[in-house]
């Protein structure tokens, strides 16, 4: 993934407050209506919260907070759809180069669904279009 594009965007309000390390900007935040594990599994629902910045992508359901590293974690991300009829979801997929323990350590996850609204998604679906390869 060619990560040196999230340098060039321009840095936008760090809506949700997370804490930045020198150099890092925020480039992208949005409520989704749901984020998920990769295989659905329900992590956070509207209180949810995602911010990426031009290093991480940051999930924060109310609970507990994801800290994804792009260039070191993160193998894909894309626009994936399932589903037909009135079962359809669309989603973005992150897949993760290594398995994640979350919860009580017991449970375990390889990526995430983020279901955005229409708006924000088309967004992330122009930021991760300029950084495929």
């Amino acid at each position: 993934m060619n990560t040196d594009y999230l340098d060039t965007l321009p840095e936008i309000k760090n809506r949700f407050k997370v804490d930045l390390k020198p150099g890092e900007k925020v480039v992208f935040t949005a409520k989704p209506w749901a984020f998920s594990t990769e295989k659905g599994d329900l992590l956070g629902a509207d209180d949810a919260r995602i911010t990426m910045t031009n290093r991480n992508i940051i999930a924060d359901n109310g609970n507990g907070i994801w800290v994804t590293d792009i260039a070191e974690d993160v193998v894909d991300m894309r626009k994936q759809e399932s589903g037909k009829f009135l079962t359809k979801q669309v989603y973005i997929l992150v897949t993760l180069n290594k398995e994640v323990t979350y919860g009580i350590g017991i449970q375990k996850l390889t990526g995430y669904q983020f279901h955005f609204h229409k708006k924000d998604m088309a967004v992330f679906e122009e930021i991760i279009r300029h950084m495929a390869y």
